[in-house]
């Protein structure tokens, strides 16, 4: 028959492509070993059988690609769409305001508690304080900064943008803003494997590969939060730690709808990135949510106690976990002079062993190591928490306790724990590759730390009227104090150390400290010469100034403490020897102080603080401000 003649085209003549079930080609791993390739999707059989990537080479651009490319783009696309909806409900209708981001929000909240409920595996307890369904809560103002305000100027474009989600950035910078992470962050709080971020980060360098292999919300979430934290260290990281952010929040309720370690390690991530970042949730909230994690799985027991077969490493990442998420939540307690969530007395978990990710075997004796290793110092980072979570209960938090001899032992006793750490301490520290991005890899971070222990230990005595500190206890907390001031001025101006809340507080408190001895103790104004006092309160205002350049809520620490400071040095400039009535006049500021001190009272401010100032302002010997 005519119709069924084939003719071959003309040379140059523009050819047909097939389309059906016969163009499937063999991929690219059976046409090298010469195999029979069975088009399985997403695998062939072959590649299968040998844990192979099944690519195929497209015709048209000559990429190798999965077989099931399409697919799974699009299903890609449908999940970020989905999640982008829901979390920017703007975008999709007209907000009528504040109310229906409540009312966004709150269903995001019901959604999750019905996860928790139905999560496989999981039974329904705790579903209170430790659950999915009261984290979407706490995280909720973070989720709104996200939510952007359709609030159109006359050409129709937004007065604010919210941080966009954005994709991971390209192999060499991923590296880069992970080792910032890894050198600086993790050495602190060592809570997540690097080892197996280091696989997942190792698929950036074929996308191609890593979608068809790590498509999982628990990769994706800490590859780009771990980014994000990264980009918030260095300081031209190349992307925006925000738009990081707001991208790893995309997969985070598939991963705390299950009540398991990886919900733990999210939430202390968050907490990470939230104590360096203007935005983001309290890392107080997201530290005690953590740490109630770990209550609720039992990781504040010892292992010894628990009969298990999990493996010694899960064993020890277990122990990093849980001791990360108990010094973050007592150092922020500390922070804003709360009780701290579990005491130390009801812990009998040990501390993990002194040694690296690549060590971790049974056999392994911590004592055979010939140095240092980073677990040798984040283990004395959470040994001195811990003293200072005892401090917090004992000593602030015990209402009970009345005696005063009681009291006095407990505190010679915490005092002689504190001596003991300290004469304990490793060697100093090789800095790390990318420079001491964060205060904890620095050399005066040790030496800061006790100081703050000191104090924390004694401002109950030195705002105790009834009962008056001595001078000993003054002059050690004086010195104390003067020894964080230059220690923060070195580290943090003309550096590349990065910010903390938690280190604007700390220095904060020495600053007042310091400057209370002064007002209080005729002794401590004998000893105390004009030059160094006025050393000391410029360290302390240089750094509050370059905090409140990158914090604007910031600033009322700074100008409460200039203030003060300016006040104090003049005081001891007209008394060089020691003798003043204490009193501090009032002035033309006295309201912008006022107003100045309801302003960090708004933003939290601990018990000790707002003691301190009272005295200076009210409690001094004499008649305070008016």
């Amino acid at each position: 028959m005519p119709d069924s003649v084939y003719t071959r085209p003309p040379k140059g003549a523009a050819r047909r492509v097939r389309t059906g079930s016969r163009t499937t080609v063999a991929c690219v791993s059976c046409k090298e070993r010469k195999l029979r390739c069975d088009d399985q999707v997403p695998a062939c059989t072959n590649c299968q059988r040998n844990t192979l990537a099944c690519l195929v080479e497209d015709p048209a651009t000559k990429r190798l690609q999965p077989r099931n490319y399409i697919a799974l783009l699009e299903h890609r696309v449908e999940l970020l769409e989905g999640a982008v909806r829901r979390l920017q409900p703007g975008r999709a209708r007209p907000r009528a305001g504040v109310a229906d981001d409540d009312n966004q929000l709150s269903d995001l909240c019901s959604i999750m508690g019905v996860l928790s409920l139905n999560a496989a595996g999981a039974e329904p307890r705790f579903l209170g304080s430790s659950s999915a369904f009261a984290f979407t809560r706490f995280i909720s103002p973070s989720i709104r900064q996200l939510i952007p305000s359709v609030s159109p100027d006359l050409t129709g474009n937004r007065e604010t943008a919210a941080p966009e989600p954005c994709l991971l950035p390209e192999y060499t910078i991923a590296v880069k803003l992970s080792s910032a992470y890894f050198q600086n962050i993790h050495p602190q709080y060592p809570f997540l494997d690097e080892p197996t971020f280091r696989v997942w980060e190792a698929a950036l360098k074929d996308p191609l590969t890593a979608m068809s292999i790590y498509y999982k919300p628990g990769p994706l979430f800490f590859l780009n939060i771990v980014y994000a934290i990264g980009a918030l260290l260095l300081p031209s990281p190349g992307c925006s730690p925000e738009q990081l952010y707001a991208s790893a929040l995309l997969y985070i309720d598939d991963i705390l709808c299950h009540d398991n370690m990886e919900s733990i390690q999210v939430l202390l991530c968050c907490a990470a990135y939230s104590l360096r970042s203007s935005q983001g949730t309290s890392h107080w909230k997201l530290a005690g949510q953590a740490l109630r994690q770990c209550v609720n799985l039992g990781y504040h027991r010892s292992s010894k106690h628990l009969k298990t077969n999990i493996p010694q490493n899960e064993q020890e990442l277990q122990k990093r976990v849980f001791w990360s998420a108990y010094q973050m939540e007592c150092a922020a307690a500390v922070m804003l002079g709360r009780p701290l969530s579990l005491r130390f007395e009801d812990i009998d978990a040990e501390f993990p062993k002194d040694d690296e990710e690549s060590q971790w075997a049974p056999e392994s004796p911590s004592a055979s190591l010939p140095q240092p290793t980073m677990m040798t110092y984040a283990i004395h980072a959470f040994r001195i928490r811990s003293l200072q979570g005892c401090t917090q209960t004992q000593i602030y938090s015990d209402t009970t306790l009345q005696d005063p001899q009681t009291r006095e032992a407990q505190m010679n006793q915490l005092s002689n724990m504190l001596e003991d750490w300290k004469l304990s301490l490793p060697p100093p520290r090789t800095p790390p590759e990318t420079g001491a991005l964060s205060f904890f890899t620095t050399p005066d971070w040790y030496q800061a730390a006790y100081n703050h222990a000191i104090l924390h230990l004694y401002r109950v005595q030195l705002t105790n009227k009834s009962q008056p500190a001595t001078d000993a206890v003054i002059m050690k907390c004086l010195h104390a104090a003067k020894d964080v001031c230059h220690s923060f001025r070195r580290q943090f101006v003309g550096g590349p150390t990065t910010y903390t809340w938690s280190a604007l507080h700390e220095l904060f408190i020495a600053g007042l400290t310091y400057l209370y001895c002064l007002w209080t103790s005729p002794v401590a104004r004998a000893e105390s010469r004009l030059d160094q006092v006025s050393n000391a309160c410029t360290d302390c205002t240089m750094v509050l100034v370059v905090f409140a350049e990158r914090w604007r809520d910031a600033a009322p620490y700074r100008d409460i403490f200039q203030e003060l400071a300016s006040r104090t040095i003049t005081m001891i400039a007209e008394a060089p020897d020691g003798l003043v009535d204490g009193v501090m006049e009032a002035t033309e500021n006295t309201q912008d102080l006022n107003q100045w001190m309801a302003d960090i009272a708004d933003m939290g401010v601990s018990l000790g603080a707002d003691q301190l100032l009272t005295g200076l302002m009210d409690g001094l010997p004499g008649q305070g401000l008016e």
